[in-house]
């Protein structure tokens, strides 16, 4: 049921933080863009970019500065890698073989599925420590499936 139903392209809506305290955050900020896609063959690919990062000096792979280069990596959040779907629980994996934060590679990392309607995805993460100060933060990602 939910593997066959999440197949295809999601274009993001929202991705929302919510730490212990009930305070939220836009967590790529305001315009944030992206897209999750799970394939037939078992293959989820990731990539979220926040609004607004700075264009390289050169349009190359090494044409940035220092500085841009560090803003364009931070306003970025990519991974890909297998996925595996728990029907009975509504929950997916993702098993990372590819992501920009290093120390991912090789995680499984849990997504709660929710259907919010037909072409409305949901995933949330359990609570993790985030960012500055640590505090415990849970994410929620909607997505809206892309017709192309």
């Amino acid at each position: 049921m939910w593997a066959e139903w999440l197949k295809g392209t999601w274009m993001l809506d929202s991705f929302i933080g919510t730490d212990e305290d009930g305070a939220s955050i836009d967590m790529m900020g305001p315009g944030a863009s992206g897209f999750i896609s799970y394939s037939g063959d078992g293959w989820v690919s990731v990539q979220i970019a926040g609004a607004g990062r700075p264009r390289y000096d050169i349009p190359d792979v090494a044409g940035g500065t220092d500085e841009q280069t560090l803003a364009a990596a931070r306003g970025l959040f990519a991974y890909a890698g297998a996925f595996e779907v728990d029907e009975e629980n509504g929950i997916v994996y993702h098993n990372l073989r590819f992501s920009l934060i290093p120390n991912w590679i090789g995680s499984r990392q849990k997504r709660y599925i929710e259907k919010e309607s037909e072409d409305v995805l949901v995933l949330t993460a359990d609570p993790a420590r985030m960012g500055p100060g640590g505090k415990k933060r849970k994410s929620r990602l909607r997505w809206i499936r892309f017709e192309g």
